[in-house]
């Protein structure tokens, strides 16, 4: 064995900056948890309001498949919107169904009479939008902290849907500019909302049991937009241009919008979480 060796350890400085690039090193990890729940979360969301739109998508051309309804002289068209959210008694036949549900579905129309000749621009323009469900003149209870609460849609004077003509009802095209600290926007005023429910969740066994309901499906809502299509054909011989066509108001535009976390009977109620348009044929 070797006289005068010595076995060595770590310094204090040493040890002192192995600790500070141990603790640089976690912050930058751990500042990367935050990023990835915020997008985890995001995707989340993005897949259940997909999943949403499509089964909205299909409620809607099953309606007009199904359950439309025309009026006698065949110039508005209305039918009957069944999806979970729909709050109101679905009628036992069409023809008796309430202007005033939420299941009354009414069709715009941009030219009733099918006769005058417009430029597309002009036509697209000049076709109203309704947004389901309806608001206009009504009230309803909404659910809230503590109890409910009753709502009352007082921004038009209209009645809702008209009374089934969509000459008389509200164009809410014309309903509310936005404005944040960067732009000003126009976007729909939605006041009332179609709430999805767990519809697996049995209320009184909960209450027995104080469960809660914490599932996340009853956070979504959805509204939606309907309005005559710019790619509406023409009811002439010739093929329609864009200067000049006879409208044959059979395609419509439809803003699927869904929410979350949605208050109800508020000017300033969030924007959609996602928002996509399909195009559907009378």
């Amino acid at each position: 064995m070797r006289q005068g060796t010595e076995d060595k350890g770590f310094t204090i400085l040493e040890i002192l900056l192995a600790v500070v690039i141990l603790t640089v090193g976690l912050l930058g990890l751990l500042a990367v948890f935050p990023v990835a729940m915020r997008s985890g979360k995001q995707a989340v969301e993005t897949t259940n309001a997909v999943i949403i739109t499509h089964s909205v998508e299909q409620a809607i051309r099953e309606g007009l498949r199904e359950r439309k309804r025309q009026s006698p002289d065949g110039k508005w068209t209305y039918f009957i919107f069944s999806h979970d959210g729909v709050v109101d008694p679905l009628p036992t036949s069409i023809k008796d169904a309430r202007t005033d549900g939420d299941y009354y579905i009414l069709l715009p129309s941009p030219d009733p009479d099918r006769k005058s000749a417009l430029n597309r621009a002009d036509f697209y323009e000049r076709g109203q939008i309704f947004i389901f469900p309806e608001s206009d003149g009504t009230t309803w209870e909404v659910e809230d902290v503590g109890g409910f609460r009753t709502v009352e849609d007082e921004t038009s004077d209209k009645r809702a849907n008209g009374r089934g003509n969509p000459t008389n009802a509200d164009d809410d095209g014309d309903d509310r500019k936005v404005t944040n600290r960067f732009e000003e926007y126009e976007t729909y005023d939605v006041r009332r909302v179609y709430r999805l429910s767990n519809n697996f969740f049995d209320a009184e066994w909960a209450e027995n049991y104080d469960v809660s309901d914490d599932d996340p499906i009853s956070q979504y809502s959805f509204a939606f937009s309907i309005r005559p299509a710019r790619q509406d054909g023409s009811l002439d011989f010739n093929y329609p241009t864009d200067s000049r066509i006879i409208p044959a108001g059979d395609l419509y535009e439809v803003d699927i919008l869904v929410f979350r976390a949605f208050r109800e009977g508020t000017t300033s109620a969030d924007n959609p979480i996602y928002e996509t348009q399909i195009l559907v044929h009378r």
